[in-house]
């Protein structure tokens, strides 16, 4: 079975391909490429969490736009937050 990082890399090379059934247009890879280039400058990169590191705490709306507070949930048990584009 392949590793994730495996997994990614082919994800990665599909889609940069253009081909279906992805059909990314070479100027949005390029635009990707750049704007990736341009947050990795700023130094984002050596502050971004790691493993075992604490997330400071936060709220945050959830998918019905009732706001919810990390300490609040952390009361009841281990967290894990999840991130999704939205609804189309």
């Amino acid at each position: 079975m392949p590793t994730l990082q495996e997994r990614l890399d082919a994800y990665k090379k599909e889609f940069e391909s253009g081909a279906p059934p992805r059909n990314a247009p070479r100027e949005a890879i390029e635009t990707m490429h750049r704007a990736t280039a341009e947050l990795k400058a700023t130094g984002i990169e050596a502050r971004a969490l790691t493993i075992g590191d604490r997330a400071p705490s936060f709220s945050l709306f959830n998918q019905d736009q009732v706001q919810v507070a990390s300490a609040d949930l952390l009361r009841e048990g281990p967290l894990v937050v999840g991130f999704f584009r939205g609804h189309w």
